[in-house]
């Protein structure tokens, strides 16, 4: 459950292996302590109070996979993202936000039985910058938008760690499936971050990186060039949007409960990449409905 990466720098290891609908959490301890996180699980979380009793509990951004056992902690211990502040801790509200009207109320049953999400509230909010001082370590929140509008990684200077929160390096690849992401502003993230001085990254789904690292994050961009050479391969004849859904060329299929959700998120991925392309002069639109290349 808990992995030691500095000697007052603990990855909090989540349930399912870290993998969504659950992730990883860090925590830092000194004079002050510190949990990024709460999508560990709430049996984790309860460990988590019991021994190490956070005076700041931090989430990264309002996915429910980062912020779902929030409800745990008090207010006034609670420190979120200040541009999410209309929505954080709201499931209602954030479906607005993440998923399309007609599978909300899907959506919201699928968060609520999977991470045991319960509304909260949050006492406390930061913005691009902001130092969390635990002691010796410092924690400063990074501002990297574009796989939501409100998420951010954090860097400790000290020890030259990275909590790189959903640039997560899964060989899934990077994630903008939710109408607010932001493909080129994610691009642009993942670059910028990877620029810090950096010794050690941790990844909410992946854990401890220690080697490689400059390579992990060329790696994690070239699947984003992976899949738009896939959709113009696809566009060896004018398509549609249901041709590329059906076509699965993110997901490559659609399984489960929520398949539903999945072919949204492969639309809307698609549908970014492709107003990319365009944008570029590679793609054109006919009549609001087929892909052309160009």
């Amino acid at each position: 459950m808990f992995e030691r990466v500095e000697k007052n720098i603990t990855l909090v290891r989540g349930e399912n292996g870290g993998r969504f609908p659950s992730s990883h959490s860090l925590l830092v301890t000194g004079e002050r302590t510190a949990l990024i996180d709460t999508g560990c699980g709430t049996g984790v979380l309860e460990k988590v109070k019991e021994k190490f009793s956070p005076d700041m509990v931090i989430y990264s951004h309002t996915h429910p996979d980062h912020c779902s056992g929030s409800a745990c902690f008090e207010p006034e211990v609670l420190w979120g993202p200040g541009k999410s502040r209309a929505t954080a801790g709201d499931l209602d509200r954030l479906s607005v936000r993440f998923i399309a009207p007609d599978l909300r109320e899907e959506w919201i049953v699928y968060i609520a039985d999977s991470t045991g999400f319960r509304n909260f509230s949050t006492g406390n909010y930061y913005d691009d910058g902001h130092h969390f001082h635990c002691g010796d370590t410092v924690v400063e929140a990074v501002y990297a938008p574009g796989h939501t509008d409100d998420h951010y990684c954090f860097y400790l200077p000290h020890e030259k760690i990275m909590l790189t929160t959903d640039i997560d390096f899964t060989s899934f690849g990077p994630w903008y499936g939710n109408p607010e992401s932001d493909l080129d502003a994610f691009i642009r993230s993942i670059q910028r971050v990877g620029q810090y001085d950096i010794n050690t990254v941790v990844s909410s789904h992946m854990g401890v990186i220690r080697e490689g690292i400059p390579e992990a994050f060329d790696g994690f961009l070239e699947i984003i060039e992976q899949r738009e050479k896939r959709i113009l391969d696809f566009l060896d004849k004018p398509r549609s949007l249901e041709d590329f859904v059906k076509a699965a060329l993110i997901y490559r299929a659609y399984k489960g409960r929520r398949a539903g959700i999945l072919r949204y998120w492969e639309y809307l991925m698609v549908s970014k990449h492709l107003e990319r392309l365009q944008s570029r002069g590679v793609v054109t639109m006919v009549e609001n409905s087929m892909v052309v290349r160009k």
